[in-house]
């Protein structure tokens, strides 16, 4: 929430700087995250007083007026607004002047009468849309003033991030004054007293209201006035509002919007008589429907709570009011909603129709179901003030009261959690700084605190030690070691295997990305995933969040396309849970996976991201052990969940043994496509973590430096077509025990029917030195069971 650094100061009290009270407030538990010069770009606006009005001589709709603004100091403007009289207090612009719309002005002849200025309307001082008229100021605004001087515009905004558990009570001026007085360490300037109570007519005329589910609304206060007036709101009440982010619109709204500020209190206000019968908070009827404020017709959902009279639905509750029932400058009686509603209940509603508001934020949060019995009295006052209007009735309908409740706290205890001692006094005084109750029992060393309502945080023995500690500043609490004997725990299943497989990947080249669990149904269809197979959110964070994730690659692939902005090749991996459905009588399923990305440069040839990718495939598998690793053609056979993101014929099933452990490939074109991809560049490669630690679970054998050298052979082997390098790689090893110590492929040609794989071979003996003989034997060895098993042969 933005707070006006003037109207926090106006009620807290404190004399700290705008940059001091941000320091405070983050030393003891809040997020500060700007604190900004309010940029008004009045700096060179004065207050003057028309002194004189004349007729212009030349223009019958223009009139010339001498504006005075300071002693001795005259200016002649000539000004066509229709609401200028003489001795109004007005906001000048005189030469040289640059407004905030980027307007400089100057002198001017303007049908032939020199002007020395200009006399501003709101539009032009960037106050508000008003330029039918100048802006007329009240009549104790000094003369020669500087305008945003005197109206504290030179101010500064401090954008505090408050948290949910503090949304109450801190979401208002009133709230966060508390606040900074307490830390402060005194009392907060305004009168937090009970008001007096409003004095409601014998008749009480305000409808009737209906609470259908009494968890969904816990308290709902309606006032009821009459003979109101719909006009422009004074310019003090537009300026707060103005200071906080809000836009004036007229003196209703902008006294909810003022006191939904100051106390943290959302409000509607009705036209009362666009309302029949008693007004009723129920649930929406199947295929009802509503026009907002916004102009926007909604089909409501059985579970959207709505405010609604005996005919038809007129707001949504907690979030926006309807259309049918809004306040115009023909309304002339209101009904104003002060309510508390269920946070779950309007979150949802909230989500589900995508509608954000000031109100809803504030609901979702949860309010005080004390706060209306204030905010009803200051409402009151302030709109009969404002309007004209007159109360008429009252309806405070509260069927479970909500009242302060009572913690024991030991001062042992406060010393075990913050690991110092802190006074009796001391623990008493921030305490009550904070405008809790405290009472000392027996035992001096346990004390009895009432919690008010505002502080639902607050529940046990632990939160009020938590706010001693903030209070008091964690910063003086020493740093000691705790007397305790610290026995290593043993990693979380799993742990470690993540922890080594990261660290490799990182070494390897390859960036760690972190993604929501959870995407879009475009990202699952241009993936080409079973829709039946995923789960899906009952209430989203948005509906760009729709759907927990069954594979890693959307949410990868939209990542990639991000990076291809700032480099062309890289390689990523993400190592994240994915979800699966089941039937009805199964529970969904939840499991780890691992995802490498690898995208290549423009220059390089089609089918090598395939190639660049496998041999990081097959250096990850040799280091977690895997001496058996084969590389399969991916075939229609082949049914597997993301088998049809991949390229038909550039995709390969990764096995251990007989054991499929992963697949990869080059990313198919048509996804591609629709993630917005180059063709060609980019290649995945996933596995189950599961089979992955698998491999690694016998523990690896130290094998000695070879005593004996090797005797190195390369040999070209011509085989058809269809022969995959996995399938030749295995033969030849099968073929050269015991002699054949590796084999590396350095070469693959291919021509019409066949293709010739050269490979570069090396044997060796652990107890002697091979011969020549020995080697040849061992070739003609695999060259028989190539030409056997493959209908491979030597290549000329």
């Amino acid at each position: 929430m933005k707070y006006s650094y003037h109207w926090l100061k106006e009620l807290s009290g404190t004399k700290k700087s705008p940059d001091q009270l941000a320091k405070l407030l983050m030393m003891h538990a809040f997020e500060v995250e700007s604190v900004e010069k309010f940029p008004h770009g009045l700096s060179d606006i004065v207050i003057g007083e028309v002194a004189a009005l004349a007729p212009h001589p030349n223009a019958d709709r223009l009139r010339v007026a001498t504006v005075c603004t300071g002693k001795d100091a005259e200016h002649t403007i000539v000004c066509g607004a229709p609401n200028i009289e003489a001795g109004q207090k007005v906001a000048v612009a005189l030469p040289g002047t640059v407004l905030p719309g980027g307007m400089e002005i100057g002198e001017a002849k303007l049908r032939g009468v020199l002007s020395q200025g200009m006399i501003c309307s709101e539009r032009e001082l960037g106050l508000g849309e008003n330029h039918e008229g100048i802006l007329v100021l009240p009549e104790d605004a000094p003369t020669g003033a500087l305008f945003a001087k005197h109206y504290k515009l030179d101010d500064s905004i401090l954008d505090i991030k408050i948290l949910p558990d503090r949304g109450s009570d801190a979401l208002s001026y009133e709230g966060m004054a508390r606040e900074i007085a307490a830390l402060d360490g005194h009392a907060p300037r305004f009168d937090e007293k009970p008001r007096k109570i409003v004095k409601i007519p014998a008749y009480n005329r305000a409808p009737k209201v209906l609470l259908a589910d009494k968890k969904a609304c816990s308290r709902y206060v309606g006032l009821s006035f009459q003979g109101v007036k719909i006009n422009e709101s004074p310019l003090w009440l537009k300026l707060k509002l103005f200071l906080s982010g809000l836009r004036p619109i007229n003196n209703v709204v902008d006294a909810t919007n003022y006191l939904m500020l100051l106390t943290g209190q959302p409000m509607h206000a009705f036209d009362a008589d666009k309302i029949s019968g008693p007004v009723s908070v129920r649930f929406a009827k199947k295929n009802e429907k509503l026009t907002l404020l916004s102009g926007a017709t909604i089909k409501l959902h059985p579970e959207d709570l709505v405010i609604a009279d005996a005919k038809k639905a007129l707001a949504l509750a907690g979030v926006m009011g309807g259309n049918l029932s809004a306040v115009t400058p023909e309304t002339e009686n209101i009904f104003l909603e002060i309510a508390v509603f269920d946070p779950a209940t309007v979150r949802r509603t909230k989500m589900r129709h995508g509608l954000p508001t000031d109100a809803s934020y504030r609901f979702e949060r949860g309010l005080d179901p004390n706060l209306p019995t204030d905010a009803l009295r200051e409402a009151a006052m302030l709109l009969t003030s404002l309007t004209g209007g007159k109360l008429m009735g009252l309806r405070d309908v509260y069927p479970k009261a909500v009242k302060p409740w009572k913690i024991r706290l030991s001062l042992e205890r406060v010393e075990e959690m913050l690991g110092t001692k802190v006074p009796l006094f001391e623990a008493v005084q921030y305490l009550a700084l904070l405008g809790l109750k405290v009472k000392k029992m027996a035992d001096r060393n346990i004390l009895e605190v009432t919690v008010p309502t505002r502080r639902p945080d607050l529940l046990d023995e632990w939160d009020l030690i938590e706010e001693i500690g903030r209070m008091r500043g964690y910063e003086k609490i020493p740093a000691l070691a705790p007397i305790l004997p610290l026995t290593p725990r043993e990693p979380a299943p799993g742990k470690t295997f993540e922890r080594a497989l990261k660290t490799y990947l990182a070494d390897s080249g390859f960036d760690e990305i972190m993604t929501y669990s959870f995407y879009a149904v475009k990202d699952a269809e241009a993936a080409r995933l079973p829709a039946d197979k995923h789960l899906v959110l009952e209430n989203p964070l948005s509906p760009e969040h729709s759907w927990l994730r069954l594979s890693l690659s959307p949410t990868m692939l939209r990542k990639v396309r991000e990076n291809l902005r700032y480099q062309e090749a890289f390689s990523c991996f993400e190592y994240g849970s994915v979800f699966r459905a089941a039937g009805k009588s199964e529970t969904p399923s939840e499991r780890k996976e691992v995802l490498l990305a690898s995208v290549i440069e423009k220059s390089e040839e089609k089918g090598s991201a395939f190639f660049a990718l496998k041999g990081s495939v097959a250096a990850m598998l040799e280091k977690l052990g895997c001496q058996d690793a084969s590389f399969e053609r991916l075939t229609p056979e082949h049914v597997y969940l993301t088998a049809a993101m991949l390229h038909p014929t550039r995709s390969a099933v990764i096995k251990s043994g007989d054991k499929v452990i992963g697949l990869m490939g080059e990313l198919h074109p048509s996804v591609a496509k629709s993630f917005g991809l180059p063709e060609g560049r980019v290649a995945l490669a996933g596995f189950q973590v599961e089979a992955l630690s698998e491999l690694q679970k016998e523990t690896p054998l130290f094998t000695p430096l070879q005593k004996f050298p090797s005797v190195f052979r390369d040999v070209s082997l011509t085989f058809p077509k269809t022969v995959i390098v996995g399938a030749a790689e295995s033969v030849i090893r099968k073929a050269g025990e015991p002699l054949l110590r590796s084999l590396e492929l350095f070469d693959i040609y291919e021509q019409e029917g066949e293709k010739s794989l050269a490979f570069h071979l090396a044997f060796g003996a652990e107890d002697r030195t091979l011969t020549a003989e020995e080697a040849d034997q061992a070739m003609q060895a695999i060259v028989s069971h190539i030409h056997t098993e493959l209908q491979g042969y030597l290549r000329a």
